[in-house]
């Protein structure tokens, strides 16, 4: 590892950059060697002058975000070391963050202090990944129509699938050897359930949780 730690700071805010250039240069070891203000430009600086080791890289930017970038840099930049900060508190990132070979994850409101280890352990070949970043990898992602569809029971989603196919209520108690009238009690309890008026409404919610 070099006395210096070289990095190179990529996010589309000029006073962001700053703020976190001020950070690291309170840092022993550290040194900042070139600024970019989306992934292209800092993949250009990369193919030109700039050697960093470390590649701190905002996931929101134009022209090419932080995962396009990553991506870029892991592909063609062997033993450069990419961490991402971003605002965004979203698991589906952070994993595929992951898969693109991203080694650290630090969220914009990270202490001066874990940036420090974070770039220091990244640097060393470890990862880090930050104990906010961990608990929103483990906090189950909020879908209000998935839970409502957890109430359902199995015949009750049976019912609604074919309801939602078009299927009228004596074609599915053909189907479901029951009779009309209970088909369409099953679809009283769904409607209440659901809070969901009309067959175009359950068409669309079987729709957007994938039962059709």
């Amino acid at each position: 590892m070099p006395s210096q730690i070289p990095i190179l700071l990529v996010d589309d805010h000029h006073l962001v950059r700053k703020g976190f250039r001020a950070l690291l240069e309170e840092i022993e070891g550290l040194k900042v060697v070139g600024e970019a203000s989306n992934g292209k430009e800092a993949i250009m600086l990369m193919r030109n002058e700039v050697k960093p080791a470390i590649v701190l890289l905002d996931y929101e930017m134009p022209v090419m975000n932080g995962l396009e970038a990553a991506e870029v840099i892991n592909r063609e930049f062997f033993g450069v070391k990419v961490i991402m900060l971003t605002m965004l508190e979203q698991k589906s990132l952070i994993e595929a963050a992951v898969e693109v070979g991203v080694k650290g994850f630090l969220f914009k409101n990270t202490s001066l202090e874990d940036l420090g280890e974070a770039i220091m352990s990244v640097a060393k070949g470890g990862t880090w990944f930050g104990s906010d970043v961990a608990l929103t990898l483990l906090r189950r992602e909020y879908n209000p129509e998935t839970e409502a569809l957890a109430m359902l029971s199995n015949r009750e989603i049976q019912i609604l699938k074919l309801v939602a196919q078009g299927y009228t209520s004596m074609e599915i108690s053909r189907k479901l050897f029951i009779s009309p009238r209970t088909v369409d009690t099953h679809r009283n309890n769904i409607i209440q359930k659901l809070d969901l008026h009309g067959i175009p409404a359950l068409v669309q919610f079987a729709m957007r949780t994938k039962l059709i």
